[in-house]
């Protein structure tokens, strides 16, 4: 590649890098941006740079009893979850999982998110609001989306995060991966002349 280059073009080859899944993987405050709101619980600085994998992000159209399961069980403790805001039962038991973990320091931190969608017909009942308020937005993640559960996925999946210099720990991945593969001795010799 780099002698192909250089005969074609006369452009030095100055870096080959690898693909890094991980960066382009959302953060909680990439989604802020996406669908720009804000986190209405748990909108700490650290849960605000948390973030998914496509493969961690997960619609919940099931029974109360199986997203327990799930939640407890069988997904990551960093899992996406969203669902449509008439889902009453599904954001309690999340509330109820994030209290029933702060009660137990031996199991995994929580670090599941809640993404619940909605619309000016269909919103967030008063009560379950005010439960999701009671913790001071010191709670569980928790951010309010216009829209369908649908389209909330595929924008999410249509995505790609921007790096920016606040994401400090996407910053160091990508400083401690870029950097290796790049000839930095040769970008300095070309902008020099």
């Amino acid at each position: 590649m780099e002698k192909a280059m250089m005969q074609a073009w006369g452009i030095p080859l100055l870096g080959c890098i690898p693909d890094r899944p991980f960066l382009g993987c959302p953060a909680l405050v990439d989604l802020e941006h996406l669908f720009k709101t804000k986190l209405i619980s748990g909108n700490s600085d650290e849960n605000r740079s948390r973030h998914y994998t496509i493969s961690d992000i997960n619609l919940v159209t099931t029974s109360l009893k199986r997203f327990l399961t799930n939640i407890r069980n069988r997904k990551p403790a960093r899992t996406l979850y969203i669902v449509h805001v008439t889902r009453d039962d599904l954001i309690l038991g999340f509330l109820g999982e994030y209290q029933r973990r702060q009660k137990r320091p031996t199991e995994p931190k929580f670090e599941a998110a809640l993404l619940v969608c909605g619309s000016e017909t269909y919103k967030l009942s008063e009560e379950v609001e005010a439960m999701i308020h009671d913790n001071d937005g010191d709670g569980p993640s928790i951010m309010m989306v216009e829209g369908t559960t649908h389209a909330a996925m595929t924008r999410i999946h249509n995505f790609t995060p921007k790096l920016n210099i606040d994401d400090t720990g996407r910053v160091v991945v990508a400083v401690d991966h870029y950097e290796p593969y790049i000839d930095f001795d040769l970008l300095l010799q070309r902008t020099r002349q």
